[in-house]
């Protein structure tokens, strides 16, 4: 049982900071969360990882985020809450990058 408790201890705290590691920007710029352009990239978000696994995640806001320009283009860090089959809220944290040309790619979706 102690083994049990400890496993699932480490493995919660190897989790926590894998998703704190992933979501940090160096030097993040806050977004506006009401801005059309943040919010037509939440959509972009909750669209492509609808077509990777087929789920049926619906955008309900963003909560907040930021931005980091790389050489690439931007990175669109955000924290957003999606609707599940109409049923209950979740938040996730997603990552999009928008390339110099103004394609969009998901990095991240967690």
């Amino acid at each position: 049982m102690a083994k049990f408790v400890l496993l699932t201890s480490l493995s919660i705290l190897v989790i926590a900071i894998t998703c704190s590691l992933a979501m940090r920007v160096l030097d993040e710029t806050p977004i506006d969360p009401n801005d059309p352009k943040v919010v037509k990239i939440a959509k972009f978000a909750v669209d492509a990882r609808n077509k990777q696994v087929r789920t049926k995640f619906e955008l309900e806001k963003v909560n907040g985020g930021g931005t980091e320009t790389i050489p690439d283009g931007t990175v669109y860090q955000l924290n957003i809450s999606v609707i599940e089959s109409q049923v209950y809220f979740t938040t996730r944290l997603v990552a999009v990058l928008v390339h110099l040309d103004g394609s969009k790619e998901l990095v991240s979706f967690e």
